[in-house]
């Protein structure tokens, strides 16, 4: 199954009506596709992501990151649940830090910040003095101060409470709103959990569920 994992990337988008030069998206889609059959999906989704801030409407480019996701929580199931990330290679464990960063930084554009640190906190698990976690983090506190909106950001064991009752109201919202047959609304509130649980069973229940039920009205079964 192809899981739609582009709400909060493709909602990062500027807003403008502004479109990339046919060429020049070919070009950047044509440089994905090589990336994603190398197995380099960050440079993938970096290419495609730049075809999404243009428009972020454009099916192509949004089914194409839809599958550079799929292969970057395959790869987290690979190797994060069979072995320690200790035994992880350089390259995983690089791999792995350009992911979080990533979704850090989505997080951060998209407003939340508690969620962005706790991506960019991630990071230290593979690379304990990444300057580049620190100066995001350092961001996220400063914007999130900025704003009124950094009570719990500063402490750690609290923070850490809430964002797992936070994934927990997530799960129950998006199953509640699968039942109202609200599938979008539905999608959109999974994907904030697998943004930082990719692994997560029930979240990727509900997107199987929600596919299902879209093939099936497509299809005049349901």
């Amino acid at each position: 199954m192809v899981m739609i994992i582009t709400g909060l990337l493709a909602g990062c988008a500027t807003g403008q009506d502004s479109f990339a030069p046919s060429n020049d998206r070919d070009t950047a889609l044509s440089q994905a596709r090589t990336f994603y059959n190398n197995r380099e999906y960050y440079s993938a989704r970096r290419s495609v992501q730049a075809v999404l801030q243009e428009n972020s409407q454009d099916a192509e480019a949004a089914k194409l990151m839809a599958e550079i996701l799929d292969k970057e929580i395959e790869r987290q199931k690979e190797n994060l649940l069979p072995q320690a990330i200790e035994e992880m290679n350089s390259g995983e464990k690089q791999d792995e830090i350009k992911t979080w960063l990533e979704r850090s930084r989505a997080l951060y554009d998209a407003n939340q910040y508690d969620l962005a640190l706790f991506a960019a906190e991630k990071v230290f698990l593979y690379d304990a003095e990444n300057n580049e976690a620190s100066e995001m983090i350092d961001r996220i506190k400063a914007k999130a101060l900025k704003e009124g909106k950094a009570d719990t950001l500063f402490i750690h064991k609290m923070y850490q409470d809430e964002i797992t009752d936070r994934l927990e109201q997530y799960r129950v919202q998006a199953e509640e709103l699968v039942k109202q047959g609200r599938f979008g609304q539905a999608q959109f509130t999974a994907e904030k959990v697998l943004m930082l649980e990719p692994e997560d069973p029930r979240a990727l229940a509900i997107l199987q569920e929600i596919s299902s039920r879209q093939e099936g009205k497509r299809s005049g079964t349901v």
